[in-house]
């Protein structure tokens, strides 16, 4: 992504430019697979927003744009653009059901622990704890499990994986940061 996002900060593309197209893939990619239910494009735009998300970080380093508001409103366009990303799923198969489970309850159990997951380090990194990269289902993981799934046109069941990699993440990083935040407490 690096030469990607170098090449596009070289031609005058803004950050802020690919954080927009990425919701607005996100959200085209949600109007064509409810349009037509097809697995395969529903991946190819999964693939697309988590490409550019890693590509407008690099776009604002490699212009030298970076600010914290930009970095604010990537991070809010991030979560908004994986709940579309869900809602897709949601509305496509509304009736449906996995485990006994509807796929509205799994997409709203899925959204909780996805933001649980990225809220987490985000008040963990506010507390000063140094290690926040952890546990099993970062975006990225999560992103390529449902294009995986989807490729085998078993999205449903990629739903059911990502929300379990999100809620165990997010417990996970949890308990990590309670013992990082304890250890250096009681360090004073």
């Amino acid at each position: 992504m690096q030469p990607i996002g170098e090449r596009l900060a070289g031609a005058g593309v803004r950050p802020d430019t690919v954080t927009y197209l990425s919701l607005h893939l996100a959200i085209l990619g949600l109007v064509l697979f409810l349009l037509t239910l097809n697995q395969w494009l529903y991946a190819l735009f999964v693939f697309l927003v988590g490409i550019l998300d890693g590509i407008d970080g690099v776009v604002a380093r490699a212009s030298g744009s970076s600010t914290p508001m930009g970095a604010f409103t990537d991070s809010i366009m991030d979560k908004v653009s994986e709940i579309i990303l869900l809602l897709a799923l949601v509305l496509g198969f509304p009736d449906q059901s996995v485990l006994g489970v509807s796929v509205p309850v799994w997409g709203m159990l899925c959204v909780s622990g996805w933001i649980l997951t990225s809220y987490s380090r985000s008040r963990a990194e506010a507390l000063g704890v140094k290690d926040l990269d952890v546990g099993l289902g970062g975006r990225s993981e999560r992103l390529f499990t449902l294009i995986i799934f989807s490729l085998f046109f078993q999205v449903l069941w990629g739903l059911v994986v990502v929300t379990f990699m999100g809620v165990l993440t997010a417990a996970y990083r949890f308990y990590h940061y309670k013992r990082e935040l304890t250890d250096s407490y009681h360090q004073i």
